[in-house]
């Protein structure tokens, strides 16, 4: 090598910096496979890298900068590098990364590398709940051992693809390309705000003990026909927890936690479950756990919030609301163009699919009430 690794990669990150694509390929070997982990197949080939270099320095401002923060310099052909983003010498948010890099012991030259940027969104401790939700499908998908055949491997790989298909349209996709409205990650502040305010009035607790003179909080102003839709679901989803408890084959899943980030965060998280389920064996008997007071206060609660739900949509708020005509028309055109609607909207379609399934395994008397959307499952809480 005609100068040290950790020099050849400076090189490397300078000639990037200049948007010198050219000075940067003279350290790149034939045969480099370079993986960007932004992007989800790896680079082969040096006709590939240079098309890699090219667009990121087409695409990206000529002020920002990569700026390399340390590197390792004891491996004379191997090199780690600690990085961070600057604009117009401004660091960037969430616009740190690794890299690692091995060079060609006959070339000299850059044969490998790895790209590693910080994550825009950081789960947290949720990361190791997730680990504990993916860890049965990888068993189940990828391990050599042979599958049971007391399982649903094709029903779990389904409600797998499922999920990940309404985490992509409904939650991911850019504005226009397959449904109207704005993604996660570019919510506007107007439907944050109507997002928030829908929390804050969970189960109409807050506009209720306004209303009778309780005012230790102002209850968010939200469109009674949106408060109304959003609490229905919230509803929906709350009367699951005993059934979920309920259901034997789901036992050495954790029903409780993912109950509750379906129910506080997004419905993303039950379709999820419901793949795990598959994937674990059907019991050899049929007996389910027996219902407890859990089930019937929660049948309860459910069955008053899903009636206040309705007359909310249809009456609440005044005439400046309009008649239900015009509350309908008005759901209309959120479900054509606003990206919660749709998403609470399939939330409904999926509660009903997965009602009749999970009743349909735990409900042995007036087992026909699982397919009455929402009043079946509180008809079999209560009674």
């Amino acid at each position: 090598m005609s100068q040290t690794a950790d020099n050849t990669i400076r090189s490397i990150y300078e000639a990037i910096d200049r948007r010198d694509v050219d000075g940067a390929m003279e350290f790149i070997d034939d045969k480099c496979l370079y993986e960007d982990l932004n992007f989800p197949t790896p680079f082969q080939g040096k006709a590939a890298v240079r098309k890699l270099f090219t667009k990121s320095c087409e695409n990206i401002p000529k002020d920002l900068l990569f700026v390399i923060d340390d590197l390792t310099s004891t491996d004379p052909l191997a090199v780690g590098v600690v990085w961070h983003v600057e604009l117009n010498g401004i660091p960037i948010p969430n616009g740190r990364g690794v890299s690692f890099y091995r060079f060609s012991e006959t070339t000299g030259k850059l044969i490998y590398a790895r790209d590693i940027v910080e994550p825009p969104i950081k789960p947290g401790n949720v990361s190791f709940i997730i680990i504990r939700l993916i860890s049965p499908l990888v068993r189940r998908f990828l391990s050599k051992q042979p599958k049971t055949k007391q399982t649903q491997p094709v029903v779990a790989l389904f409600l797998w693809l499922l999920a990940g298909t309404y985490l992509y349209i409904l939650l991911l996709s850019p504005p226009g390309q397959i449904l109207p409205g704005y993604p996660a990650w570019a919510i506007p502040p107007d439907t944050l705000k109507e997002v928030l305010g829908e929390s804050i009035n969970f189960f109409f607790i807050l506009p209720i003990a306004n209303a009778i003179g309780i005012k230790l909080m102002e209850a968010p102003e939200i469109h009674p026909v949106s408060q109304g839709f959003f609490n229905f679901a919230e509803a929906w989803i709350f009367m699951f927890l005993p059934l979920i408890l309920a259901d034997r084959r789901g036992d050495k899943l954790p029903k409780i936690p993912i109950w509750g980030m379906a129910m506080f965060l997004t419905n993303v998280f039950l379709t999820p479950y419901m793949a795990l389920r598959a994937a674990q064996p059907i019991p050899e008997t049929e007996a389910n756990k027996q219902k407890d007071i859990l089930a019937r206060v929660f049948g309860w609660i459910g069955l008053i919030v899903g009636i206040i739900s309705i007359w909310w949509f249809c009456f609440a708020g005044g005439p400046e609301f309009g008649n239900l005509t015009t509350r309908m028309q008005y759901f209309v055109t959120q479900l054509s163009s606003d990206r919660v609607t749709i998403a609470f909207s399939i939330d409904l379609i999926l509660f009903y699919i997965f009602q009749i399934v999970l009743m349909g395994s735990v409900v042995e008397k007036m087992s026909w009430l699982r397919f009455v959307p929402f009043w079946g499952l509180i008809g079999w809480l209560i009674l």
